[in-house]
């Protein structure tokens, strides 16, 4: 199966679908867990305040250990992003070049469109901070601008348009009823249930998903469970305030179809996905490109793995839903930063995500720039960057 042709989203769902919990760079996995009926001779435990306090506990601190991933992850994004910045600053400065026009020249090959016009009647109708982005990076005239020039993803943060615990219990609800149609009943287990996924729930209060600016141009994946809401379906006509109304009828079902369209297809899971993982649904959760061709994607898959005996933690064997990131051409699962990248939670995921600069390759950078803006003559030397 080719999956490293251009970008096409529909691609992913084009046969039966294979179920398993999941989102996609568009969308985000949940199932209501169907409760079997009761026999009579079953005895039902008496429930007390103290465990439902219990209950209530476990939840704020699992609430809470998301809250902190997030803000840990949107401080080493940022600080990486901006230690990359600077250290290609100081090896431009180290050419003496004479101009800052020299400079900004090679600063282009990292981030394209530096100091020239692109404003036009669209960036009135642009999200703010694209607005913004595209302002300051067209008023860049020295090399020294980039030091506290804006960028919407600096941090690696998409945020939160579902603002209101409504809008996150429709989205969980709509996210487990899709799975849950889409699921593969096993011959041997026809009452196989996908369930909810609190752990998205908990993640979708504070990101509707994380997305690399990838200034080295390497084609990352960004992991957006979320479907796409046009700006004017949530915010201020100015895009800056999300509006809490409750969510119509007619917005549940447009979000339904955007959802059915991310469950990814049972070709597309036996041909992309580590063969170590059983996959009951899943949704793609993201697409990088390079050269506008696909390159990593990103999953949310409901799964367990097939475990040797070498493997210690045999909670790898268990269903759950798993982050997993495979790269677009390869047959057998390709490592990246360190690892084999599938996540047993997403607060693991977010750390492996943001530690890209511990792994930077930059032959490799300069390679992927190059090709990029069609230099491929120039793999070999130091002539320009």
């Amino acid at each position: 199966m080719n999956l490293s042709g251009k970008n096409e989203r529909g691609s992913a769902s084009e046969s039966k679908c294979v179920v398993v919990g999941g989102a996609c760079p568009m969308i985000t996995g949940h199932t209501h867990i169907a409760l079997a009926p009761i026999p009579d001779f079953c005895f039902l435990p008496r429930i007390y305040p103290s465990t439902l306090s219990m209950m209530s506990g476990t939840q704020t601190n699992t609430g809470e250990t998301m809250h902190l991933a997030v803000e840990r992850f949107r401080t080493q994004m940022e600080s990486a992003n901006r230690q990359f910045i600077q250290d290609r600053i100081d090896e431009i400065e180290a050419k003496n070049l004479s101009t800052e026009k020299e400079k900004l020249d090679l600063m282009r090959y990292y981030w394209h469109d530096l100091g020239e016009k692109q404003s036009g009647t669209w960036l009135d109708d642009a999200p703010r901070d694209i607005a913004r982005r595209v302002r300051e990076t067209e008023n860049v005239s020295r090399l020294e601008d980039m030091k506290t020039i804006f960028h919407e993803h600096m941090d690696g943060i998409i945020p939160s348009t579902l603002v209101t615990d409504e809008w996150r219990q429709m989205f969980l609800d709509i996210v487990e009823s899709v799975c849950n149609e889409a699921a593969e009943q096993d011959d041997e287990d026809e009452n196989f249930l996908i369930p909810r996924c609190d752990e998205l729930g908990h993640f979708i209060k504070y990101a509707n998903g994380v997305q690399d600016p990838d200034l080295r141009r390497s084609g990352i994946c960004p992991f957006d469970p979320v479907p796409y809401f046009g700006i004017g379906d949530l915010t201020s006509p100015d895009g800056s305030t999300v509006q809490p109304q409750p969510p119509t009828a007619e917005f549940r079902e447009r979000i339904k179809e955007q959802l059915k369209d991310d469950i990814l297809g049972d070709s597309f899971i036996s041909g992309a996905v580590d063969e170590d993982l059983e996959v009951k649904v899943g949704f793609q959760t993201g697409l990088g490109c390079h050269r506008e061709y696909d390159t990593w994607y990103s999953a949310y898959l409901y799964c367990r793995r097939d475990i040797d005996d070498d493997d210690s933690d045999r909670s790898h064997k268990d269903w759950a839903w798993r982050v997993v990131v495979f790269h677009a051409d390869a047959v057998e699962p390709t490592p990246l930063y360190g690892r084999k990248p599938i996540f047993d939670s997403i607060p693991e995921f977010l750390v492996w995500y943001s530690s890209w600069l511990n792994h930077l390759d930059l032959d490799q950078v300069r390679k992927d720039v190059r090709c990029l803006y069609g230099d491929d003559d120039h793999d070999s030397g130091d002539d320009d960057l």
